[in-house]
C-alpha cells in the first residue's frame, strides 16, 4: 500500500521537485497552490455542494486565494502574491521554509483533504525582479496576508475547467 503524502512531506519534496528558477534570487514566485479531491462519480449537484462549502471555508481563513478552479478531479486553489509587491526567496532553504509554512496553514484549514497541490513547482515564474526598485520586493516572504491572498474587499475568483455543468458563481 502506498502511504498518501502529507503537506510537510510535499513542501519537503520541492527540494527535488521545484524548479531551481522559484528560488534563485531573480525570478518572483508566481503562486502558491493547494487542492480538494472530487470524489469519483460525484454528480454535478454534488460538485456545487462541494465547491460552495469549500469556497465558504476559505473565505473564512485568515489568508484568502484569489482564485479557485474547477476541475473534473479536483478542486484546485491559488494564492498569488499581493498586487503592490513582488514576493521572492533567494535560495531552496527559504523556499522550502515558505512551503513548510504554507503546509502548516493548510493543515490547520478546517477543510478535509486540503493539500499542497505540487503541480505549481512546475510553473513558469512570472516576473524576473532584475530591473524592479528594491523598495517592490519583498526578500523574506512568509505566508500571511500581508506577502499572499485576496485583499480584504477582494472576491474569491471561481473558474471552472470541468465538463461539468458551468458554475459561475463569484465567492465574497
Amino acid at each position: 500500500m502506498i502511504k498518501i503524502k502529507d503537506n510537510f512531506q510535499i513542501a519537503i519534496s520541492a527540494l527535488t521537485q521545484a524548479r531551481s528558477d522559484h528560488y534563485d534570487g531573480v525570478n518572483a514566485i508566481y503562486r502558491l497552490s493547494a487542492c480538494v479531491s472530487i470524489p469519483k462519480g460525484t454528480s454535478n449537484d454534488g460538485v456545487e455542494r462541494q465547491v460552495k462549502k469549500v469556497t465558504k471555508d476559505l473565505a473564512k481563513l485568515s489568508v484568502r486565494p484569489n482564485r479557485i478552479f474547477i476541475h473534473d478531479n479536483m478542486i484546485e486553489i491559488d494564492w498569488y502574491p499581493k498586487a503592490y509587491r513582488y514576493q521572492m526567496v533567494m535560495n531552496r532553504g527559504q523556499y522550502v521554509g515558505l512551503l513548510l509554512e504554507f503546509a502548516e496553514f493548510l493543515n490547520k484549514a478546517p477543510i478535509q483533504d486540503l493539500y499542497i497541490q505540487d503541480g505549481f513547482f512546475d510553473d513558469d515564474p512570472e516576473d524576473s525582479v532584475r530591473s524592479v526598485d528594491n523598495d517592490l520586493v519583498n526578500f523574506f516572504p512568509e505566508f500571511n496576508s500581508k506577502c499572499f491572498g485576496a485583499e480584504d474587499k477582494e472576491s474569491i475568483e471561481i473558474i471552472n475547467c470541468s465538463l461539468f455543468d458551468v458554475y459561475k458563481e463569484i465567492a465574497a
